[in-house]
C-alpha cells in the first residue's frame, strides 16, 4: 500500500508542479528498431516500405507496470527522392496510472552529395498527449487499516493535457556507415510556452555507426557482417549512452549493448547490460532483446523484455532503386 501511495503522489507532483522532477521520453533498447522515433530522417531509411510493431514490458517486478507499444510505417518516394511514414506510440507508466500517446507525421528528403555519400534531413509534426487515470490513484485519507475506501476527493476537473510538438534530425551515410543528430520537442524553444508543464524538456540525441561486411557469397547471397552502433540522448540533466555490437549472417542476428555510461552529466549511475537475438523469414522479420539491470535496483526490477515484428515490403529492387539512390546500413531489426 505504501508503494501505490508513494507512486500516485510522484505522478500528481510530475504532472501539475514545478517541483524539479522533469518528465522524459520512454525509450527502447531496440532504438534502431523503432526508426521514426530516433529520428525524422529516418524515414524511408531502408528503401523498402516497412511495418513495424514494438513492445516492451519494463520493470515487471515492480508493483506498477511499464508497458510501451509503438506501431509504425515508412516507405521510401523515388520520384520525389523524400521518405515519409506515420508512428503512433502508447506508453503507461505505474500500471496505467499515467500514460502518454504520441502519433505523428515523418517526412525526409534525399540528398545525393557525392557518389557514395547521402544526406537526409527529416521533419516530424505529432501530437503528444498525458493523461492521469484519478479513478486508479490511492490517497492517504483511503486507508482504514487493511480496508481502501473509496475517495473523499473531487476530481480534478482536467487530468489530460495535449498538445501539437515538432522534431528535426538530420542525417549523413554511405554504404558503410551513417551518423545522425535529433533534436526533439521543439516547441520548448517558444518562448511563450518554454515554462508550461505541459511540455516535455527538449532533448538531443546523436546516433550513428559503422558496418564490417565479412564474408558474401555471391551465389547464394548469404551475406555476413558486424555493426558497430552508438545512441547518445541527454534530456534535461540526464544523459546517457547506448553502446552495442550486431553480428549478422541470414537469417540470424544476436548483439549486445551496454546504456546507461554517464556522460556530460553529474549523476554516475549504470542503467543496463542488454542481450539481442533476431530472425528473419523471408520478408518476415522477429527480434527479442533482454535488459539484464546492473544498478542497485538489479534484484528489484527484473529488467525490461522487448519484443519486435517487421514486416518489409519488398519494393527496393523495383528498377534498381537500392543500387541508383543507397541505403542506410544501420541493423533493420
Amino acid at each position: 500500500m505504501r508503494v501505490m501511495r508513494t507512486i500516485s503522489l510522484l505522478l500528481i507532483l510530475i504532472f501539475f508542479t514545478d517541483t524539479g522532477a522533469k518528465a522524459h521520453d520512454p525509450q527502447f533498447s531496440q532504438f534502431y528498431s523503432a526508426p521514426l522515433y530516433l529520428g525524422p530522417s529516418m524515414a524511408g531509411s531502408a528503401n523498402n516500405g516497412r511495418l513495424i510493431m514494438n513492445y516492451r514490458d519494463q520493470w515487471p517486478n515492480l508493483s506498477g507496470r511499464f508497458l510501451t507499444y509503438a506501431v509504425s510505417y515508412d516507405q521510401f518516394i523515388e520520384s520525389i527522392n523524400s521518405g515519409a511514414g506515420v508512428m503512433i506510440i502508447h506508453d503507461d507508466a505505474g500500471g496505467g496510472k499515467l500514460s502518454t500517446t504520441r502519433a505523428g507525421l515523418n517526412y525526409s528528403y534525399r540528398i545525393k552529395a557525392s557518389r557514395n555519400l547521402f544526406i537526409q534531413p527529416g521533419l516530424q509534426m505529432y501530437y503528444y498527449q498525458r493523461k492521469i487515470d484519478f479513478d486508479n490513484l490511492i490517497f492517504s485519507d483511503q486507508y482504514f487499516g487493511e480496508i481502501i475506501l473509496p475517495g473523499s476527493r473531487e476530481t480534478p476537473p482536467d487530468m489530460q493535457k495535449g498538445h501539437v510538438d515538432f522534431s528535426s534530425s538530420l542525417l549523413v551515410f554511405s554504404d558503410r556507415f551513417w551518423a545522425g543528430v535529433t533534436l526533439d520537442h521543439l516547441m520548448r524553444m517558444n518562448s511563450t510556452v518554454s515554462e508550461d508543464l505541459n511540455y516535455l524538456p527538449l532533448k538531443f540525441s546523436l546516433f550513428g555507426g559503422v558496418k564490417f561486411e565479412l564474408y558474401e557469397n555471391i551465389l547464394s547471397r548469404e551475406e555476413q557482417n558486424i555493426t558497430l552502433a552508438y545512441n547518445y540522448k541527454k534530456q534535461t540533466d540526464v544523459s546517457q549512452l547506448d553502446l552495442g555490437a550486431y553480428y549478422f549472417r541470414e537469417p540470424f542476428r544476436v548483439g549486445a549493448w551496454y546504456r546507461g555510461i554517464p556522460v556530460i552529466s553529474e549523476s554516475t549511475h549504470n542503467d543496463a547490460f542488454i542481450v539481442f537475438a533476431g530472425l528473419n523469414y523471408n520478408q518476415f522479420s522477429f527480434s527479442y532483446s533482454y535488459d539484464v539491470t546492473v544498478s542497485n535496483l538489479i534484484t528489484a526490477t527484473g529488467g525490461a523484455h522487448e519484443i519486435v515484428l517487421m514486416y518489409t515490403f519488398n519494393t527496393s529492387n523495383i528498377g534498381g532503386l537500392r543500387n541508383r539512390v543507397g541505403a542506410v546500413p544501420c541493423p533493420k531489426f
